[in-house]
C-alpha cells in the first residue's frame, strides 16, 4: 500500500512538473513514479510509513479547488490595499498554534500559507507557526482556524479509514 501511495504522489507531482500530451507522457510518468516509489520505500523509509501516508487523495482536488479559490480573493484584497491611494496596510505578525498528526500536515499549513498572498509563515517551532500578514484580514482563515481544519480533514487519520 505504501508503494501505491508513493506512487500515487509521484505521478500526482510528475503531471504538474510535466503536463502531459498524450498518454506516452502519463505512461512514462507512472513508469518514473513506480520505480522512484519502489526505490523510495525500500531506502528511504523501510520501518515507517512516508510523510503523506496520511494524505486522503479523494480530498486533493477538493482542496486543491478551495486553495486556488482563497488565492484569487486574496490576490484581489491585496491589489485593493496597493491600489488604495490612503494605503490601508496595516501588517501584523501573527503566531498560530495548530494540532497536526504528521509533520506533512504541517508543511501543507505553512505552504498553504505562504501561497495565499499577503500572508507569509515566517516561522515554525513545533506546533506554532508565526505568521505575517499584510492585513489583518488576510489572515482570517489563520485566525479563525478554517485552513488548520481544512488541512487536518485532509491529511489525518479517521478511524472509518
Amino acid at each position: 500500500m505504501r508503494t501505491a501511495k508513493t506512487t500515487l504522489v509521484l505521478l500526482l507531482f510528475w503531471c504538474v512538473i510535466v503536463p502531459p500530451e498524450g498518454w506516452v507522457d502519463v505512461l512514462v510518468g507512472l513508469v518514473a513514479a513506480l520505480l522512484l516509489a519502489l526505490w523510495a520505500v525500500r531506502f528511504l523509509w523501510p520501518q515507517r510509513e512516508p510523510l503523506f501516508s496520511s494524505l486522503h487523495p479523494t480530498l486533493v482536488p477538493r482542496f486543491l479547488l478551495h486553495t486556488l479559490f482563497r488565492i484569487v480573493v486574496s490576490a484581489w484584497q491585496v491589489l485593493r490595499i496597493v491600489f488604495d491611494p490612503r494605503l490601508p496596510i496595516a501588517p501584523e505578525m501573527l503566531t498560530q498554534t495548530v494540532r497536526f498528526e504528521s509533520d506533512a500536515a504541517r508543511v501543507a499549513f505553512a505552504n498553504a500559507i505562504t501561497l495565499t498572498p499577503g500572508t507569509l509563515t515566517v516561522d515554525v517551532d513545533g506546533d506554532v507557526f508565526t505568521v505575517h500578514a499584510l492585513d489583518r484580514s488576510l489572515a482570517q482563515d489563520v485566525i479563525d482556524g478554517s485552513l488548520e481544519r481544512e488541512i487536518a480533514h485532509l491529511f489525518e487519520r479517521r478511524s472509518d479509514a
